[in-house]
């Protein structure tokens, strides 16, 4: 019992230590959204994403919570959400699954970019990776559940507030979506603690090494994936920065296994956390993952072409 406890409470300092280190820039997103809120901003803010919104079926004002997601993380974008969400209309399952499925692939890009310049690989090819990824398979998956009419009910999400008028009623919800956040953070990292001690993440990548390998992935790689996939990009990052900078990697093995990493990662715990705002399994997991092979297949047959554009020219790398 005692041994519980102490592993409870390790996971809650891991996550208090996390949660700070995201409410330093979290709480001026979140005073700045408000005050854009008052001034009737938003609507013109997200103007220049429309097209791009109306490509995936969202509302334009939606970007306003995928970009913190895009340049800082998932928790600084779930907590714009929550802001928003009373000031947008009633979104659908499948709406929020687009939105969710653009959020796993294209996620706190100016760290993980840095993590595939590590890697040796250009950080501006990895950060259009991304970031194109993630609007193509939002695209695809948009045209694919409204052509087939599916997840069309009103989206649960779990974590919305309710408008208000007054600042006095703003800030207590305001503290309530900091409560929400700390306590997903660390029940995250409680998570990442049973997953290991189960061995969950170690069936996972046994089912996965066959696909990998199919990828073009060498053996020496594939480990360090799997535990990307299941783990983290940081966790699977230190290994594969480790293994090129000491030459134990090709640069095909570099490129494939980095793409992939920032493709899908993580891909229980930040599932999970969109399946909060109202996001589908289905559409969160399986058409990521097979999106994601889609991906790897295409950047492995066709890498002659892009190791030009995928590695950094020599003076830049020095």
């Amino acid at each position: 019992m005692s041994a519980l406890f102490s592993i409870i409470a390790d996971c809650w300092r891991e996550g208090h230590k996390v949660a700070l280190k995201i409410f330093r820039f979290l709480v001026p997103i979140l005073i700045a959204v408000k005050i854009l809120e008052e001034s009737g901003l938003i609507p013109y803010l997200a103007m220049p994403m429309r097209p791009v919104m109306d490509l995936l079926g969202l509302p334009a004002e939606l970007s306003l919570a995928w970009l913190p997601c895009v340049f800082v993380s998932i928790y600084s974008g779930l907590a714009v959400l929550i802001t928003l969400a009373p000031q947008l209309p009633d979104l659908t399952v499948a709406q929020m699954t687009i939105f969710g499925l653009m959020v796993l692939i294209a996620h706190g890009l100016i760290i993980e970019v840095r993590i595939a310049g590590q890697c040796g690989v250009a950080m501006p090819f990895q950060f259009a990776l991304r970031l194109l990824s993630a609007i193509v398979a939002g695209a695809l998956l948009h045209a694919l559940l409204d052509g087939f009419g599916l997840l069309q009910g009103k989206a649960a999400i779990l974590l919305a507030a309710e408008p208000t008028t007054s600042w006095s009623g703003w800030f207590l919800e305001f503290l309530e979506s900091l409560a929400e956040i700390y306590v997903i953070v660390c029940a995250v990292m409680l998570l990442h603690k049973g997953l290991t001690h189960f061995r969950i993440s170690e069936w996972i990548g046994r089912a996965l090494g066959p696909v990998l390998r199919l990828l073009g992935i060498s053996p020496k790689a594939v480990n360090i994936v799997i535990i990307g996939f299941t783990l983290g990009i940081l966790y699977g990052s230190g290994l594969l920065i480790k293994e090129t900078q000491e030459g134990a990697l090709s640069k095909r093995d570099a490129l494939c296994s980095i793409s992939l990493l920032g493709l899908s990662h993580s891909l229980i715990e930040d599932t999970l956390l969109l399946m909060l705002v109202g996001g589908s399994l289905w559409g969160l997991l399986a058409f990521r993952v097979i999106f994601t092979v889609i991906v790897g297949a295409a950047i492995n047959f066709w890498y002659p072409a892009l190791e030009p554009f995928a590695f950094p020219r020599k003076k830049e790398a020095e």
